[in-house]
């Protein structure tokens, strides 16, 4: 199973309406790994694969459910809805997920009366689950209302999108989607900001990945004339406004940057500081390339990894060490920084530094390799 995926290909005229169709949020079937059995039936009870929802073309999100019956349905709802596919409550997933199929509203030309979702995780007001949603689409601009449905709901008519952004081989978005982000944030975002920004996840609570001694490369950045940025502590207009503002963004390889791909200018000069293993840092360079034609320098320096004692490891909240004479040559070499300064710590300064971060965050950490 797989969504065939081409980012020059425009997506404009598969987009269609289905009347009276049959939202399920949550129904009987078999998972499929990571995907829950949801989705969207015709009225004639045909299971509408173009609403199914993907993370990247080979892992779907939902997979067909079994067909409820009459009397499974809890209402019936008039109007016109565009199908958004799953709400997400976590940053990342909603900004490349939850608006994968938004672009159709500036494709269609009769009225929508609401973008209908269904919530990522069960809810008994799904409403709720719009949140970090609703905080991403009030900086589109004009936009339909946001609804969820939680129980089998049938609805007079839904327009059904391709879906045309996601994680690993979406990110580079169909041409739709990368007009759509263009004309509703780099075209209306006004720039306002430092011009050299370091993003930083030193101030994020203990369970988000980060690196040890992180303090370290924020004093060398400051040194060079980078603003300490923490996105978390700004709202999101604010968020968009300074990365739109920077001509130098170094960052970790992190939902910022996905956020950030949206508005930078093509001048604009990225390094990515990887901070745990894998190949997420490719996910980044392809949005980058097909969003703002800017190439990333990418440092891979991570030495020494640590997680909480006796708990499965995720790489995404692995605490790391990097090389920091390796990076601030990196930096200087790519004209990020005038001064490769940079000496690395001790291994009584990093023992030290893993022994205060169990005692602020009140966890044992073991070492791991990978």
């Amino acid at each position: 199973m797989a969504l065939t995926f081409d980012p020059d290909r425009p997506l404009a005229g598969e987009i269609r309406v289905v009347e009276n169709a049959l939202i399920v949020p949550w129904g009987e079937g078999k998972r499929r790994a990571m995907a829950r059995p949801a989705g969207v039936f015709d009225a004639d009870g045909a299971f509408c694969e173009d609403a199914m929802t993907w993370r990247s073309s080979r892992r779907p999100t939902t997979v067909e459910p079994d067909l409820p019956s009459e009397a499974e349905v809890d209402r019936e709802v008039a109007g016109t809805m565009l199908y958004a596919g799953l709400s997400y409550g976590h940053f990342g997933h909603a900004l490349c997920e939850s608006l994968a199929r938004l672009w159709a509203v500036d494709e269609v030309t009769e009225q929508i009366d609401a973008i209908a979702f269904i919530p990522k995780n069960p809810i008994t007001w799904p409403e709720r689950s719009l949140g970090m949603v609703k905080v991403i689409t009030d900086q589109l601009g004009d936009m339909p209302r946001m609804t969820a449905f939680a129980k089998p709901t049938r609805i007079e008519r839904l327009i059904i999108a391709p879906q045309a952004f996601g994680v690993h081989d979406l990110m580079s978005g169909s041409p739709e989607f990368r007009a759509f982000t263009d004309r509703r944030l780099r075209q209306r975002i006004e720039p306002a900001g430092p011009d050299k920004i370091y993003i930083s996840r030193s101030a994020l609570f203990r369970k988000r990945g980060r690196y040890l001694m992180e303090d370290y490369i924020e004093a060398k950045m400051e040194a060079e004339g980078y603003t300490i940025f923490h996105p978390q502590q700004h709202d999101l207009q604010t968020q968009l406004a300074t990365y739109k503002a920077a001509s130098m963004i170094v960052s970790t390889d992190n939902s910022a940057l996905h956020l950030a791909a949206f508005v930078i200018d093509p001048s604009c000069k990225i390094a990515i500081l990887l901070r745990r293993p894998g190949r997420i840092f490719e996910d980044f360079q392809r949005q980058l390339k097909w969003f703002a034609g800017v190439t990333p320098d990418v440092v891979d320096a991570c030495t020494r990894f640590w997680f909480r004692a006796g708990e499965k490891i995720q790489y995404n909240e692995v605490y790391s060490l990097i090389d920091f004479k390796k990076t601030g040559q990196a930096l200087k070499d790519a004209g990020m920084i005038a001064n490769a300064d940079w000496e690395n710590p001790t291994d009584v300064e990093v023992d030290g530094a893993v022994k205060t971060l169990e005692a602020d965050s009140e966890t044992k950490f073991d070492e791991i390799f990978l």
